[in-house]
């Protein structure tokens, strides 16, 4: 027993100090991204009484994690202040899922020690615990899933309804992360029920999903569309599925050169859990595989190694339980140890040495030449804590703020406007312009222009295609009114005023809502197009 207590000791010591290790890691690196304040915008505008809006007066979206916004919101509430609450709430989860991870999933002090390597060693993942974007969260839930999952063959009802219900908030978190446990999930409710009927499984699934479920009828009647605004931005580009693919292996292939880690152990993760011989490990690397094909249909991301992050974050920890896993082919565990050890330390030599030239990239970040940048690198001299602390210490005011230098809000305000569509309608700026309306050509949070097709150009950034500005709607905005020249879009834009400037239960809003999904006002675009 004094053997057993020692050993117990030893790891929750290693549990303590890396848990500590990484927390100061992640706050020494914070740094808020300025897409993050699309969805802060929302969060302010909900605790403030206005509603769920990015502008206020028009009920549309340009956050693409609901849940997440809310729960700023929520926090938001209570503080009153954006920046220094917004970095804690991306520690608390980060912190929580690193957590998960050691304390219930590591079972030696090897296992600790390895995957504090790793998590710590991917310049990628540890900017995005901060970031503000969704992936703190991400990391959070996929980890209690997996906690969910680690040790059962057979799933009760509690645990089917445990896993339903993560899997609901991952969707409300970012709908296309669920691809990464759709397989593990389906085939449980399949066929790894414990005394569950399959009527009774449905039942479950549906009480689980429920969160999701109400989200999006919620979405539908508020906003008067199911999927987040910038989702329409970036599917309606028209732009041939082979450029895609293109900028998705592109996007790899950098993310790796910049960061080995955060690509590497997926793959190799991938590999080991067919390797494994238990079906559950295999399925949940399926998605893994899944989700990196999905990457690189959608073109990746600007951001560097972004959307790699939980999917490295899960490869971890499903090589753990691999590894701890009493019931699997013992004969295969030392194998699967050996190759994820190894792994964890070439990516992470590689990654501090030929990857970064340089030691300080780690703390600096790293950007090439190209449509894909580390997002971290270009925005911590203004959003990064160390200097907020210092500029709110010295100056009195916080230094994010001084992201942008754009005089388009105070030009439209010198004219006598309340807002208008300008060059460049960044996050940071629309946050820190609470009286204006604000939108761009971008179109992230405008739920007229998003429905219109992008503007091709050879080299193009994923989600930055612009939209051409119809004549008078510049003219609309300005006014609050319908000024819309062409007469197909001046009647397109009249059913968008409906859905989200009146009225909610106003006449026939209801019918537009669900002619308007089903596709029925689509050729007053095309019309349009085919004139332009």
């Amino acid at each position: 027993m004094d053997a057993r207590k020692r050993l117990a000791f030893s790891i929750d010591r290693w549990r303590l100090l890396t848990g500590i290790g990484f927390c100061l890691i992640v706050i020494a690196l914070a740094w808020q991204s300025d897409d993050a304040y699309h969805g802060y915008v929302m969060s302010r505008h909900l605790a403030e009484g206005h509603g769920l809006v990015y502008n206020i007066g028009e009920r549309a979206t340009a956050s693409t994690c609901p849940l997440f916004t809310l729960i700023i919101a929520l926090f938001y509430f209570v503080t009153r202040e954006m920046y220094f609450t917004s970095l804690f709430v991306c520690t608390l989860f980060s912190t929580a899922a690193y957590c998960i991870l050691v304390y219930r999933l590591c079972h030696t002090k090897e296992q600790v020690i390895m995957s504090f390597v790793a998590l710590s060693g991917s310049q990628a993942f540890i900017s995005y615990t901060t970031s503000g974007l969704e992936n703190s969260l991400l990391f959070f839930l996929s980890a209690v899933f997996l906690y969910l999952l680690k040790g059962q063959e057979q799933f009760n009802e509690k645990r089917l309804l445990g896993l339903a219900l993560v899997l609901s908030l991952l969707a409300m978190a970012r709908m296309d992360s669920v691809l990464i446990f759709v397989p593990v999930i389906v085939w449980i409710y399949l066929f790894r029920r414990d005394k569950v009927s399959f009527i009774k499984a449905v039942g479950i699934a549906v009480l689980g999903l429920l969160p999701f479920i109400l989200w999006e009828a919620f979405a539908c009647f508020y906003f008067g569309f199911p999927f987040p605004n910038p989702a329409y931005v970036k599917l309606g580009t028209d732009i041939a599925m082979a450029e895609y693919i293109k900028r998705g292996i592109l996007y790899t292939l950098y993310t790796a050169l910049d960061d080995a880690v955060v690509v590497v152990i997926p793959a190799v993760t991938v590999i080991l859990g067919v390797l494994s011989g238990k079906l559950k490990y295999t399925l949940v690397a399926a998605g893994i595989l899944f989700y990196g094909i999905y990457i690189i249909r959608i073109g990746g991301d600007f951001m560097m190694g972004r959307h790699f992050t939980n999917m490295f974050f899960v490869a971890v920890c499903l090589s753990v339980m691999m590894i701890n896993d009493t019931e699997a082919d013992a004969s295969k565990i030392p194998l699967i140890r050996k190759v994820f050890y190894t792994a964890v330390f070439v990516s992470v030599i590689f990654a501090a040495t030929i990857g970064r030239t340089d030691g300080s990239l780690y703390l600096a970040g790293h950007k090439y030449s190209s449509q894909i940048s580390d997002e971290r690198e270009y925005y911590y001299d203004t959003t990064g804590l160390y200097n907020n602390v210092v500029s709110l210490l010295t100056t009195g005011q916080l230094c994010v703020q001084n992201t942008w230098n754009n005089e388009a809000p105070d030009d439209l305000r010198a004219q006598g406007f309340t807002g208008g569509i300008i060059e460049n309608a960044a996050g940071i700026l629309v946050y820190y312009n609470p009286d204006l309306y604000l939108n761009d050509t971008y179109s992230l949070g405008d739920p007229f222009l998003s429905k219109l097709p992008a503007e091709y150009k050879e080299n193009w950034r994923v989600g930055h295609l612009r939209r051409e500005i119809p004549e008078g709607y510049q003219e609309s905005i300005r006014e609050n009114g319908n000024l819309i020249e062409d007469p197909d879009l001046h009647e397109y834009y009249e059913k968008i005023r409906l859905l989200t400037r009146a009225d909610l239960f106003a006449g026939g809003r209801i019918k537009t809502i669900i002619d308007m999904n089903l596709g029925k006002y689509r050729y007053l675009i095309d019309s349009y197009e085919k004139r332009r």
